[in-house]
């Protein structure tokens, strides 16, 4: 029974901790081009199943617009889309 609950404990924090990385990432994708405030309000609308989707649009358009990133030949994957159509719902939603 110790060790059922143990484990139980286990997988409860290590979820956490994993939600809040995805937390922190998303964040900092955010704020390379909003402020605080408005990385706040999307990342608290935005649906959690639609995050790490989100997190890697983020990521990959943000290291395209970046000093030697290629604008022109960004290409996004399906899920990557919808992540990304997720952060401006949320956003509009937040002005």
């Amino acid at each position: 029974m110790r060790a059922v609950c143990f484990s139980l404990v286990v997988y409860v924090l290590g979820a956490s901790l994993a939600g809040a990385a995805r937390a922190d990432d998303f964040m900092k994708e955010c704020l390379v081009t909003s402020s605080q405030k408005m990385c706040d309000c999307i990342s608290a609308k935005l649906p959690s199943d639609k995050r790490a989707a989100a997190i890697d649009g983020m990521r990959k358009a943000n290291a395209a617009t970046q000093p030697g990133g290629n604008p022109v030949d960004l290409k996004f994957t399906q899920e990557q889309m919808q992540g990304l159509d997720a952060v401006v719902a949320a956003q509009a939603s937040c002005m």
